[in-house]
């Protein structure tokens, strides 16, 4: 007897486990691992969809095993090492399998299971003609009782006259194209000699072999009738074929440049060095893509397949034609901005062999590419390389393992590494190379700090302090371009009455609404709802209502007064909306049909444009007042990365740093463009509170509809992992809270947590927040509520 280990399509945690179930003679041969197949589930056998995980031979169970219903698959859709890594984050970050399996299977293939009714064909005497017809099509239970409420279907099953069956609702849609080929063992001779579009048919294919049907038709001017007259003779044979459209547009060819010494020198060692972790650590415009673009080549060289990872605001047009231009034919794009089928059909295509290159954000780390020789992971330091949703996991600890199971290289590259990555770099863990020179050998710009205070002493209370805006009036006349950025979106950050005090609130949420002045309206960025903005105040009726505080949409409309000739561009949140937004924009600046870009963080990254002379920060402080032990890592990393979009051509770069905190670490770091200097300083606060990367963190978050229930719940989870604690003795555990998260409230839902810190290595406290909240031990009651668990969040919102 075989029997198999699977991992249910799942969504509570009570089930959340490996189950056993028997296989029957007749698919024994057909069971694999990585295949899904169909199991009676509980006491009512409902059926589930599953994966299969393990393959056994025996088992010691006392009770009775259910026997599988159904294979699904011809073949595995997942492989092994996948399985592994699914198996890897689900214990690494506290989620339940469900989610986890869904990061490593193709997009769609994980999805409810729906029973459906269609008719017997031998019963066409016992239904009317509009009722049979109707059944013909499997209907969902759903669909028969909009048409037909009072029909019982339980008796027609009975009777046989229904028949069901199981199928997964998928909402991708894979392009087919269908084909004619002639069936050689056709006899010709019944084919009548006054059939002449059936002869011409037969002769095209004959002489042509298999053909696209619209092709078909049009080159032998007949009709599908005529075909399927054919095909019902069994002259010609359909076939069809899975079509992929194309997602990346021919470009040029992107010529290979020579390495530098220190280019080359960094190319030699990444491939030589027996640890295959490596951290270029190498200053904006110091030609680390161009190292990326050499080792890819090596590793085709060694017919072995590369993955490139880069944030998802950085996949620039800029970013994957320097790729595809390098490497014509051979890549694969997965990203946010495609569409379903689209993502399907890379997928696919990756996974046959037809692309040994996949360039994407996160999610590409799961790219099913045969033989991992290389993964490299651009602007490493970038926050969206954490994962929000379940599992909420880090590319790079995802990234580590899987080049450690292929025995790959794993190349991370930033301007501005995370703490943590350097400091490993530091201890050893990773080989650290440093370029401190930018590959062209143009200067890094020249950064100007500018204290606001000192403006506002001046009488200038613009959004422009006067000398940016000077600097803004000569670049323009120089017909240079700029970069204004502002890490907010939206025209105001709030509406505020002036007599009374008011602040416009969203009903739903503790945070102010942002007023959006192109909609007139008033939106919450935390659950979306919309309102207009009150001309005068809701509280005590007064006219003094007014908008403060600036977001990018303001500073649009402050710069076009102050510069109505110049072409002025704005990307952000609010705009960025179309699938071509970022090939639009990036052939405009490339054209220099723009004079002033002004954005958020999306033109922090994947932007190189040699005319771009000028930066203008116009609120640095920003990031340095969020309540968070990151905040001044951010601030530091956002500063240098976008000071960096300056002066890379043959000009020198100039850059303006607006800030109220002039003499802050991190502002000043990136102002003398020293890492070292910020790095030295941070891993010091670091170690004092008990930060990554000496201590793991641990963020527990509850939420529920009653602010006390919510807060009560958490306090009972937490006694049930002191009391856990206590018992297996564990030391230099520290717990902050429970305490409402920063927001409380969102979409009418209040939010408590609890933080724990804990020593890096110690992997028993995280056993015991399994067994209590992901296995269930205590059978804590969470309906109603929703459960969040994070392993070293990266903010604590």
């Amino acid at each position: 007897m075989i029997y198999v280990e699977i991992v249910l399509e799942n969504k509570t945690r009570v089930t959340d486990r490996i189950y056993t179930y028997k296989v029957d003679e007749q698919y024994k041969h057909d069971v694999k691992i990585g295949k899904r197949v169909i199991v009676p589930f509980g006491k009512g056998n409902k059926k589930r969809l599953g994966i299969i995980v393990n393959i056994l031979d025996e088992v010691n169970f006392k009770f009775e095993l259910k026997y599988i219903y159904k294979i699904v698959d011809k073949n595995p859709i997942v492989t092994t090492d996948l399985i592994e890594l699914a198996f890897y984050m689900r214990d690494r970050y506290l989620s339940d399998f469900s989610s986890a399996f869904q990061t490593v299977l193709p997009p769609g293939n994980w999805k409810d299971l729906e029973e459906v009714y269609f008719v017997n064909e031998n019963s066409i005497n016992d239904l009317d003609g509009e009722t049979y017809n109707f059944f013909i099509k499997p209907r969902s239970y759903e669909d028969i009782q909009k048409k037909y409420p009072n029909l019982n279907i339980t008796e027609l099953l009975e009777n046989n006259i229904l028949k069901t069956k199981y199928i997964i609702k998928n909402s991708i849609k894979e392009r087919k194209t269908y084909f004619y080929e002639y069936n050689k063992n056709f006899k010709l001779k019944s084919i009548r000699k006054n059939a002449k579009s059936q002869i011409k048919i037969i002769d095209y294919l004959k002489n042509n072999g298999k053909t696209e049907i619209k092709k078909l038709l049009k080159n032998t001017s007949t009709s599908s009738s005529v075909l399927k007259t054919l095909e019902k003779k069994e002259a010609i044979i359909k076939i069809e074929e899975v079509s992929y459209g194309k997602v990346i547009e021919e470009n040029e060819i992107y010529k290979k440049i020579t390495l530098n010494n220190e280019q080359k020198e960094i190319f030699n060692k990444i491939l030589k060095s027996e640890n295959n972790f490596n951290l270029i650590h190498g200053v904006t415009g110091s030609g680390k893509t161009e190292i990326y673009l050499h080792l890819t080549e090596q590793i085709l060289k060694e017919n072995k397949s590369v993955i490139i990872l880069v944030p998802e605001i950085s996949l620039t047009p800029q970013t994957i034609e320097r790729f595809s231009g390098r490497f014509p034919n051979q890549v694969a794009v997965l990203h946010s901005k495609l569409t379903p089928t689209e993502k399907l059909e890379q997928w696919q295509q990756i996974e046959n062999g037809d692309y040994k290159i996949v360039v994407g954000a996160r999610s590409a780390v799961f790219a099913p590419v045969k033989n991992l020789g290389l993964l490299i992971i651009d602007e490493e330091h970038d926050t969206s390389y954490y994962s929000e949703k379940n599992p909420k996991y880090n590319t790079i600890e995802v990234a580590e393992y899987r080049t450690r199971q292929n025995n790959a290289k794993l190349v991370l590259g930033s301007a501005t590494p995370s703490i943590e990555s350097y400091y490993k770099a530091k201890e050893g863990y990773y080989n650290l190379f440093t370029i401190m020179n930018r590959a062209t050998n143009s200067s890094l710009p020249k950064v100007n700090i500018v204290d606001m205070r000192e403006e506002l002493k001046a009488g200038n209370t613009s959004i422009f302090s006067s000398k940016l805006k000077e600097a803004l009036e000569e670049n323009l006349s120089l017909g240079n371009q700029s970069i204004l950025f502002l890490n907010k979106r939206g025209h105001t950050s709030y509406i505020f009455c002036r007599r009374c005090g008011y602040v416009e609130m969203c009903q739903h949420c503790d945070v102010s609404m942002t007023y959006h002045k192109r909609s007139n309206r008033l939106v919450c960025h935390h659950c979306g709802r919309t309102k207009y903005k009150p001309n005068i105040c809701p509280n005590c009726g007064s006219r003094y209502i007014k908008e403060f505080g600036a977001g990018t949409e303001k500073l649009e409309e402050e710069c076009r007064k102050l510069f109505p000739d110049a072409n002025i561009y704005r990307i952000d949140g609010d705009t960025n909306t179309g699938k071509n937004t970022y090939t639009n924009l990036y052939n405009k600046m490339k054209n220099k049909e723009i004079d002033i870009l002004i954005g958020t963080q999306m033109i922090t990254k994947g932007f190189d444009f040699k005319d771009v002379t000028l930066v203008g920060i116009v609120a640095a402080d920003i990031s340095l007042n969020v309540g968070d032990y990151k905040s001044s890592e951010k601030t530091f990393q956002l500063l240098t990365q976008v000071a960096g979009r300056a002066g890379r051509g043959e000009s020198t770069g100039n850059v303006f740093i607006q800030t109220y905190k002039p003499g802050h670490y991190s502002i000043m770091a990136s102002k003398n463009h020293d890492y070292e200097s910020f790095y030295n300083l941070e891993i010091e606060y670091r170690k004092r509170f008990k930060y990554p990367p000496f201590y793991k963190l641990l963020n527990i978050k509850v939420s529920g509809k009653n602010r006390t229930q919510t807060r009560l719940k958490l306090f009972e989870i937490l006694r049930y992992i002191q009391n856990n604690i206590k018992k297996e003795k564990l030391k230099n555990i520290e717990i902050i809270g429970p305490n409402p998260s920063p927001v409380n409230r969102i979409n009418d839902f209040f939010r408590f947590d609890i933080h724990f810190k804990f020593e890096k290595n110690d992997l028993d406290f995280l056993k015991i927040i399994k067994r209590v909240l992901i296995e269930d031990e205590y059978k804590i009651n969470l309906t109603g509520f929703k459960l969040s668990i994070t392993v070293n969040p990266i903010s604590f919102f």
